[in-house]
């Protein structure tokens, strides 16, 4: 079942790339933004980086109720899928499997949302 769920996420990830004509990111981009991501300007073209932000463990440390807790951790999934074997399987013997899911489901309509509208809906 994780196998599974890191397919259905690493699947949203390539869509949401793609919705945005960028690559998917690298396994080591994707361990930076778990800690620091880039801001973007997505009203201009090309969608420029224009400084830095926190990163998803960040949010979880941030959250104020246990439900936005788990939104937050299940948003460590969708970086945690796309980098090695080892770290997924770290992560997901430690997150209880609803928090997985729910986050696969999550980037899953993101990445249906993006594709419909030909472009990124974050």
């Amino acid at each position: 079942m994780i196998s599974t769920i890191r397919s259905r996420l690493l699947a949203a990830a390539r869509q949401i790339a793609a919705n945005q004509n960028a690559e998917p990111s690298t396994p080591w981009v994707a361990l930076r933004k778990i800690f620091i991501q880039e801001r973007r300007d997505r009203s201009r073209p090309g969608s420029p980086v224009v400084g830095w932000k926190r990163g998803e463990l960040a949010e979880v440390l941030l959250a104020r109720t246990p439900a936005e807790q788990d939104e937050e951790w299940g948003d460590v999934a969708y970086y945690a899928a796309q980098t090695w074997g080892w770290l997924w399987w770290l992560y997901a013997r430690i997150t209880p499997s609803h928090i997985v899911m729910s986050a696969a489901v999550k980037f899953e309509l993101r990445a249906e949302k993006g594709r419909r509208h030909g472009n990124f809906a974050g």
